[in-house]
């Protein structure tokens, strides 16, 4: 044993002894300008001060708190009051001093899924045996089974755990390799623990740009410390996702699709009898009818439930709208493949609704844990921006979001600025191939609309010899008004992407249901309510926002609060009221993310 190893082990036998994508592309379709910024820069206040004067009296800025003092020393939740003698213990440092990847049980050699994790528990808690003591198994691993047997219910296979080592153990059973199965059954506790809170697949391999917060290895490991010190070990590992209504509303209709009878996977109602092929319309009767009510939870206002009425008609058009399908209120087609959870799916090139409800409970396991009781979500391929506070959606609005060569991407921020009437520096990109030819052959073509600008100063762009070197210095600036290619305002959430929501000129885009368009922005068919939300219980009144979009200068306007706003890609998930809505994987990302997912459960 190396001199290293030996100093490790001392050191912890000491402590024992003490202690016990961008925007700024070419534009498309309509748009005769795109809304990319040109750096990052230019999502900032331009002048501190104009920023700083419409801050909330609670709001700073450039000041830094002072963060808290650190602990000397991390307290262990397991007291050494609550630690037997155990010899063992000794054995359980030297093997935690050698960083294994796998252990030798009972002959057998088994790979460790978090060894780093369960260094990390261990370390923290100053190495106590949680699951044996001297060669005896403690019976405590007995709802640590439980556990690792429902794993199916969240789409987690239980052989990840180490299902069939576990199941073989006996309570107060005489192991030779005790600290093996110590070792194993930590891993397997914060492993399933580890999945249920951040996933399996490291979000970044889908999307690159995803940031959101996870649960670290510590906390985990207080997870199962607490459960060690209460006698609990099941509870907290059980409702990790129960706050989140839409991740229990995919896992219900998940276990009922796979035939998981369990109290978490109600099964579904007569709202899962497939609709047959026959078109349905409004004004006719029809039995199948009946199951389309049920299906989209539209009971009969008059009692019939077998007559397509106007309000039936309307809850088919919003279920159409929510999943980016045509909203003409007839079922046919796409529609009623997609109220069938049809078989042919476009995930993997197979595998249908279960796949699809899989990942997507993956992708809401990537969330915080807290997404805060007010916050935006942006669901990229539903082409949709809502707001919710206390659990109820209380603005909504239809979007452009970014074509598939420009996409707009996942990621977590927080919003903080509006501009009213906004500027629109012409991005590079976008400069060289639609504006410098028209200004090389007409310099007075964007006369009074735009504005060239180098070093502060700003002249007319007839102004600048386009042809000479020095025209690289020029920045176009296209002054607020109706034609602004960001409309009238904007809503930053400052970010490295360079990536906002903001109006736009072009109305007739969220006419199509096909609504990935953009350079990577997401374009608001409703700014200004968004704009009146944000600002309410201000001094900032209706009438006030809209003269403010209407001015010839822009106006940054701080947010009372810093909202949360969640860009995320969802192409299966739940309303509030729990009803099921899909959308087309308009990036083709459910493939890799299923492909991902398959190689991460066989890990």
């Amino acid at each position: 044993m190396t001199s290293f190893v030996w100093h490790r082990i001392a050191t912890a036998i000491g402590l024992l002894a003490c202690s016990g994508m961008v925007c700024a592309q070419e534009p498309v379709d309509e748009a005769l300008f795109d809304e990319a910024p040109p750096a990052i820069a230019d999502n900032l206040p331009p002048d501190p001060n104009a920023a700083a004067v419409e801050l909330s009296d609670s709001d700073t800025v450039g000041v830094l708190k002072p963060l808290p003092p650190e602990e000397a020393v991390r307290q262990p939740t397991i007291q050494e009051e609550m630690r037997p003698f155990n010899s063992r213990r000794i054995d359980l440092v030297e093997a935690l001093v050698q960083d294994p990847k796998e252990v030798v049980f009972n002959g057998q050699t088994y790979r460790l899924k978090n060894p780093e994790r369960v260094r990390v528990f261990y370390e923290n808690e100053q190495y106590p045996t949680v699951w044996t003591q001297e060669t005896k198994l403690l019976d405590n691993f007995t709802p640590l089974k439980r556990l690792i047997a429902d794993a199916p219910q969240d789409a987690l296979p239980s052989a990840r755990y180490h299902e069939a080592l576990i199941n073989s153990l006996q309570a107060d059973g005489e192991y030779e390799d005790i600290i093996a199965a110590e070792l194993l059954l930590s891993d397997a506790y914060l492993t399933l623990a580890g999945d249920l809170a951040n996933g399996l697949v490291n979000p970044r391999k889908t999307h690159p740009e995803w940031n959101a917060e996870t649960v670290s290895d510590e906390a985990l490991g207080e997870m199962l410390a607490q459960g060690i010190v209460s006698g609990d070990i099941e509870t907290a590992v059980r409702t990790i996702n129960d706050g989140n209504p839409r991740y229990l509303a995919l896992k219900s209709r998940y276990n009922a699709l796979t035939g998981n009878d369990t109290a978490a996977a109600e099964p579904v109602s007569a709202n899962g009898a497939p609709l047959p092929k026959v078109t349905l319309k409004p004004g006719m009767s029809h039995e199948a009818v009946a199951i389309l009510r049920d299906k989209l939870g539209a009971p009969a206002s008059d009692g019939d439930a077998n007559y397509f009425d106007d309000s039936l008609a309307e809850a088919v058009k919003a279920y159409q709208k929510n999943n980016g399908l045509k909203a003409d209120g007839i079922v046919s087609g796409k529609t009623r493949n997609a109220l069938n959870g049809s078989k042919k799916s476009n995930v993997g090139g197979g595998g249908g609704n279960a796949d699809r409800l899989m990942i997507n409970m993956e992708r809401l396991r990537w969330l915080p844990q807290d997404i805060g009781d007010t916050y935006l979500l942006v669901n990229i391929p539903s082409y949709y921006v809502k707001m919710f506070r206390g659990g109820k959606e209380i603005y909504g609005s239809k979007a452009v979001v970014g074509q598939r060569g420009r996409q707009t991407p996942a990621f977590t921020d927080k919003l903080r600025h509006i501009v009213m009437s906004p500027t629109w520096t012409v991005p590079p990109t976008i400069m060289k191939k639609d504006k410098l030819g028209k200004l090389r052959s007409n310099p007075g073509a964007f006369d009074g609309n735009f504005e060239a600008v180098v070093g502060g100063r700003v002249v007319q762009p007839s102004a600048v010899n386009w042809s000479s070197p020095g025209a690289s210095s020029y920045r176009l600036r296209q002054k607020p008004g109706p034609r602004n290619a960001l409309g009238r305002v904007k809503f930053l959430f400052p970010n490295k992407h360079a990536i906002y929501l903001h109006d736009t000129p072009s109305k007739g885009l969220f006419n199509k249901n096909q609504r990935a368009l953009s350079s990577g922005c997401v374009r608001l068919q409703k700014p200004e309510e968004l704009a009146n939300v944000l600002l309410q219980n201000t001094n900032w009144s209706a009438d006030r926002i809209k003269k403010a979009m209407s001015q010839s200068k822009e106006q940054w306007v701080n947010t009372p609060e810093q909202i949360p706003i969640y860009l995320v890609y969802w192409t299966t998930w739940s309303d509030p009221d729990g009803k099921i809505q899909t959308a087309e994987d308009i990036y083709g990302k459910d493939g890799v993310l299923l492909q991902q997912y398959k190689k991460a459960l066989n890990n």
